[in-house]
């Protein structure tokens, strides 16, 4: 289900539970990715700092032509004044660089695919980011047909990087702040991805994936909006009950749908749940 935020100011790092420092506000979506959920006095600097630094390589780096075309925000870009760079093989086999601005460009943007989460049963997995393919999408305003013409353009090339797990650990880090967003800091009986966001432990794949058939949480869809995050419950024969999160960046695109176990819920957050239509 769809929920309203309901925890505004939250008085405590939501990561490592301090009081005893300065507090800053949390972005649940990056404001870059035009995130508008906001948790106030929820972060210290020391987390912030670790957290923060996972959301410069997938956003800066991998989706700042989309996010160009779009007219995301941006902090430190104007993007009216930014030149990409684009590397093609013209039609007659010349191999040149185009430097296009946002209304040129095919607004690339790249969205790695996992299997289901490895938490769900898995015989192979042992570590990291286990992915399955890399979807591409064009986000510009003109169609590759006609981008093709206009520049005589054969073929793109070019080469996109992720470094480490910082794009896997980012999702899981807002699935985690939506959670707080949504139900409370004190939500969870057991916090099953704290140690994967504080680069703790390396098992973002055994909590992260994508969920290709609705398995977990029913699609999100296309949506009209730039992000949605859905939160729902699952119930193992054995009674347990866990806390998934769906997240859908650029929603209204065939983008793929993440799906995070953030933990097991408290019995006030799953009666919460139950409770809320939508």
């Amino acid at each position: 289900m769809v929920l309203k935020q309901q925890y505004f100011n939250i008085g405590k790092c939501i990561y490592c539970g301090t009081t005893d420092t300065p507090l800053t506000k949390e972005h649940v979506i990056p404001l870059s990715l035009k995130g508008e959920m906001i948790l106030g006095k929820a972060s210290c600097d020391s987390c912030r700092a670790i957290t923060s630094k996972y959301e410069r390589n997938p956003i800066r780096d991998n989706w700042m032509e989309a996010r160009a075309c779009l007219d995301y925000p941006s902090r430190k870009t104007n993007f009216s004044e930014k030149v990409f760079p684009l590397k093609v093989i013209l039609k007659d086999g010349t191999e040149t660089t185009l430097e296009l601005n946002k209304s040129e460009t095919l607004g690339i943007a790249h969205f790695p695919e996992f299997p289901l989460p490895a938490f769900f049963g898995s015989d192979t997995y042992k570590s990291g980011a286990v992915w399955n393919a890399l979807r591409t999408i064009g986000f510009g305003k003109i169609s590759p047909d006609d981008f093709s013409k206009k520049y005589n353009v054969k073929q793109i090339t070019g080469t996109v990087t992720y470094k480490g797990n910082h794009f896997e650990i980012m999702i899981v880090r807002i699935a985690y702040c939506a959670v707080v967003a949504y139900l409370g800091p004190d939500s969870l009986a057991r916090n099953y991805v704290l140690p994967t966001i504080l680069g703790k432990v390396d098992d973002v794949g055994y909590w992260l994936g994508t969920d290709y058939e609705g398995k977990t949480i029913p699609h999100i869809g296309k949506v009209n909006s730039a992000n949605v995050i859905r939160i729902g419950l699952m119930t193992k024969q054995d009674g347990s009950t866990y806390l998934l999160v769906t997240i859908k960046f650029f929603a209204a695109s065939d983008a793929p749908e993440y799906v995070v176990v953030v933990g097991e819920p408290t019995e006030k957050a799953i009666a919460s749940l139950r409770n809320t239509k939508g």
